[in-house]
């Protein structure tokens, strides 16, 4: 059962923030005496933690008031990582998951609560955190926490993607690319004819790091289409596609690619260097 405790008063106990014109010091607590009070919090359960939660105004846990509930709560954040805590860890990242996407918080407050889910969340979170994806101010953040959860983030993200504009569909592209995310692979490739250039080179990357047969031909189709450094950059991608196909035991397809670089790049000397990476690769298949 939790107990109902003074979570302002186990927060006083940290030691007070450095002052700006007095020498640094380290303004954390003993370990033990930081365990002692992290397990406060959590005997609380949900309402000590949103208790604490709700104390942080800003991103950095700058100033007084804002240093020790951050440092606590990230305290917290590690300590349900610990093994057979699995039951704290949900009740933990549920409550901080439940403050996010409204005006309360501040945006700022969002930000520090999504760099804690970042380091403890888990699929119990993903499809808040996917809610967030439009969000103005947090959206990079919430995508920065999928990615680092992984398990089950494919999803939200391919749904952003659909609707997704600028720099926020680049992003949720190097993220998909990121987790290797292979049933995101069609619209991937769909996104290698985008307009915009940069959009069609993370794409390219993005399938060259799922690297499945069907990543082939629209990963040379960009190294085909590319001029100047964005060249550079889709050649490098059909290298590494063809490295990650051999790595898998998709040698036919590792070889498919390397000839059809080699092909694609074949009547300009500056490009050399391509033919010769693809073909160290197929002899070494």
């Amino acid at each position: 059962m939790e107990k109902q405790i003074n979570v302002a008063a186990i927060v006083d106990k940290l030691p007070d923030a450095d002052r700006p014109g007095t020498a640094s010091k380290f303004t954390g607590p003993a370990p033990d005496e930081a365990k002692k009070l992290v397990d406060s919090v959590l005997s609380g359960g949900r309402e000590a933690i949103l208790e604490l939660a709700e104390m942080i105004r800003d991103a950095n846990g700058k100033g007084e008031k804002n240093f020790k509930p951050g440092y606590l709560l990230h305290a917290v954040a590690l300590r349900v990582g610990d093994k057979g805590r699995d039951k704290e860890k949900v009740v933990f990242t549920q409550a901080l998951a439940s403050l996010l996407g409204g005006d309360n918080p501040p945006p700022g407050a969002q930000e520090y609560i999504l760099r804690e889910l970042q380091c403890a969340g888990g699929p119990e979170v993903v499809r808040t955190l996917g809610g967030l994806l439009e969000k103005p101010g947090i959206w990079e953040h919430a995508l920065s926490a999928l990615v680092a959860i992984k398990e089950g983030a494919g999803e939200p993200l391919r749904k952003a993607l659909s609707g997704a504009k600028g720099r926020r569909r680049l992003a949720i592209i190097q993220a998909l690319g990121s987790l290797r995310d292979t049933a995101s692979t069609a619209a991937l490739a769909a996104a290698t004819e985008d307009k915009d250039e940069n959009i069609r080179l993370a794409a390219s990357l993005a399938l060259a790091q799922i690297a499945t047969p069907a990543c082939v031909q629209p990963v040379v189709q960009v190294a085909v289409k590319a001029k100047s450094w964005g060249k550079i950059k889709a050649n490098k991608a059909g290298l590494l596609l063809a490295e990650n196909l051999a790595a898998s035991a998709s040698k036919d397809e590792a070889r498919e690619t390397c000839n059809l670089l080699i092909n694609a790049n074949q009547e300009d000397d500056d490009e050399s260097y391509i033919r010769e990476a693809a073909e160290r690769i197929i002899s070494g298949l």
